[in-house]
């Protein structure tokens, strides 16, 4: 199919395929509004609107299965807050995908009964539409280093007509807005990023066209080794201290499943304050440095927590410096948390938390500090928490420089950060923005945090649609991480059903691996599936069914003419399907071996049939070949 754009008679664009339109009465907009325009120049593939405030521009470029706009301001004086490339267009669509901000954001395929339930879905980045027929049109900048850009889809029920009896017909209306924010920094010439169309057969396709694009022009960090490591947070909290290092250093040392770990991450609770992170608390009095060389002569890499953009009011830091942290326009400081009730997190008793300014040279320069002096002390592995704080929206905030927006300041504020602790350190986001990480971390926390039960406020309920909505990501901009795998077998509510379904999903999603537990204290069986799950090279799983809503995850690894299949259902029935088996991409000749059993399964008119209690998976082992012999000491070997 080919895809085409034009420019109409009125000034507005049209993107069609064939004779059917895709997008219509494309115009752009400004803060809610259309453009309000006094002329219109149409030259060859460019269109200028001209108002009272300055020129809008925009110039096309088209391929055959996709084509470019180029969008600019000239002398354009009026406050901007929010530039819409085109604002509340018609679009023909069966389906939309949602990118989220950041970490446990909305993600995912929206059917059309689904957008109608939500009237509007914001995506980030970049979103996609399902066309009719199934082919998928995905729209994304190349690149996104100065602005956020935003994507909204709205869609409500029109009544087409009504006859006499009553009864009355109605049609779904689809209206698509996309756009960057500029967050009125005032500028009056600028010359945009490319927005790319793209047309792909499938949906899948098109994201990960667009992933690996937007992460090759953002010079995305691809060269480290999978994640496998240790956390002390989601079993110790901020209670783990030297004494429980030491012990768990010796534990770990005479286990087969802990030779592998790379690193050995401390989480929160070893400094004095939030924002005094040199200083020595009493969990590490003889600080970190030391620990830091303990954890390195027992064969790890030592990694470390930092809230890089946290401030404690209670801290040394705000205390000699209340400047550096970020303000409104009345003068208050900006407090992304209050803590004055119970509980006080991690055992500080700052009443209020603050948000650094980056922008000012001084807490830029002690930043810089903190982090030189981690990596000098041995740190070799980086977890940056509470990222999402330091993207203020500059029209909102009272910064020390002002006049560069929010993605600006805050991808100045990483280039410091990887020039302090080195290429070569693994760098870990965590409740952060994806986009703008693009090019600094290794890894990036996808979902929100998960517990040891499957219901409640730390459910993997979250994390499941997180890991598959983002899976384009995964290996395109970093790493992804669906947080800690749980492995104990006391003090925890996940059957063992559960347990085994999650570890086997973080493995074959491609993601970071690594557990908080004591791995020294926990059953063989789940140090042998710890082992089991550990990652070999970096590897990424196809979605079959991506733009479909349904009430399991399908993850497909084919390559060496052998493959695997997994499937969870992570409803609360019991599931039951017949799968085509082409549609998982396969032909009927491939032989399939369940790899609990080791049993063949036979196909049913080439249909893999499977039946999966509630929080259960299977896992299939694909092969050219009559007979296996599945391996249980590695997932990844019954791909060899």
């Amino acid at each position: 199919m080919a895809l085409n754009c034009r420019i109409e008679k009125d000034g507005s664009l049209t993107v069609s395929s064939g004779t059917a339109y895709l997008i219509r009465n494309m115009y752009p907009g400004i803060d809610g509004h259309s453009l309000h325009v006094i002329r219109i120049i149409k030259e060859e593939n460019k269109v200028v609107w001209e108002t009272v405030h300055g020129k809008v521009a925009c110039s096309l470029h088209e391929e055959e299965e996709s084509f470019e706009l180029e969008f600019s301001l000239d002398n354009y004086t009026g406050p901007i807050h929010t530039l819409y490339f085109f604002y509340q267009a018609d679009i023909r669509a069966e389906g939309f995908y949602q990118a989220a901000e950041g970490m446990g954001g909305d993600t995912g395929y929206y059917g059309k009964n689904s957008m109608l339930e939500r009237g509007t879905i914001v995506s980030y980045g970049l979103c996609s539409l399902k066309l009719p027929g199934g082919h998928a049109l995905t729209i994304y900048p190349v690149s996104q280093k100065h602005y956020e850009t935003v994507c909204e889809v709205n869609a409500r029920e029109n009544v087409k007509y009504t006859d006499g009896s009553g009864k009355h017909s109605t049609e779904t209306e689809l209206s698509l807005s996309v756009g960057a924010r500029m967050e009125n920094t005032g500028r009056e010439q600028v010359i945009f990023e490319r927005l790319r169309f793209l047309l792909t057969p499938s949906m899948e396709e098109g994201l990960e066209k667009a992933a690996e694009e937007i992460g090759r022009n953002m010079s995305a960090r691809l060269l480290m080794p999978p994640a496998y490591h240790w956390c002390s947070w989601y079993y110790c909290y901020q209670n783990f201290d030297r004494i429980q290092l030491k012990e768990y250093l010796e534990g770990f040392s005479q286990l087969e499943c802990s030779k592998e770990i790379r690193y050995f991450q401390l989480d929160v609770g070893y400094c004095t304050s939030i924002g005094d992170w040199l200083e020595p608390g009493e969990r590490f009095p003889e600080g970190l440095e030391e620990a830091f060389q303990e954890i390195k002569k027992a064969g790890y890499i030592p990694g470390i927590w930092v809230g890089a953009f946290m401030v404690g009011n209670r801290s040394r830091l705000y205390g000699e410096h209340p400047d550096w942290v970020l303000h409104d326009w009345e003068g208050n400081p900006i407090r992304p948390w209050i803590t004055d009730n119970e509980p006080k997190p991690w055992g500080y008793q700052d009443e209020e938390y603050y948000c650094l300014d980056t922008s000012h040279p001084e807490a830029m320069a002690y930043m810089k500090h903190v982090f030189t002096t981690l990596r000098k002390w041995g740190a070799g592995m980086f977890k940056t928490d509470f990222m999402l704080w330091g993207l203020q929206d500059s029209s909102r905030v009272k910064r020390y420089n002002p006049g560069k927006t929010s993605i600006e300041y805050y991808r100045e504020y990483l280039q410091m950060i990887r020039e302090a602790i080195g290429e070569d350190s693994y760098w870990l986001g965590c409740i952060a923005p994806f986009l703008p990480f693009v090019g600094y971390a290794d890894g990036m926390r996808i979902g929100g945090d998960v517990g040891s039960s499957w219901d409640g406020e730390f459910g993997p309920q979250n994390m499941m649609r997180c890991l598959t909505g983002n899976n384009y990501t995964n290996h395109r901009y970093y790493q992804t991480d669906p947080d800690a795998v749980m492995l104990r077998d006391f003090q925890i509510r996940l059957t063992e059903r559960e347990t085994e379904s999650l570890a086997l999903l973080a493995a074959v999603s491609g993601s970071c691996i690594y557990t908080s537990d004591p791995l020294h204290k926990i059953a063989p069986a789940r140090q042998k599936l710890f082992d089991f799950i550990r990652p070999d090279k970096r590897r990424k799983p196809s979605l079959p069914f991506l733009s479909e809503e349904r009430p399991e995850i399908v993850m497909v690894h084919k390559e060496n003419n052998k493959g695997l299949i997994y499937i969870l259902n992570k409803s609360e029935a019991d599931f039951y399907y017949a799968y085509d088996i082409g549609k998982l991409g396969f032909t009927p000749d491939w032989h399939i071996f369940r790899l609990k059993t080791g049993r063949k399964e036979e196909l049913w008119k080439n249909n893999l049939v499977v039946s999966i209690p509630p929080h259960g998976c299977r896992l299939f082992i694909l092969s050219r070949e009559e007979q296996i012999i599945p391996d249980y000491e590695s997932l990844w070997n019954n791909l060899q």
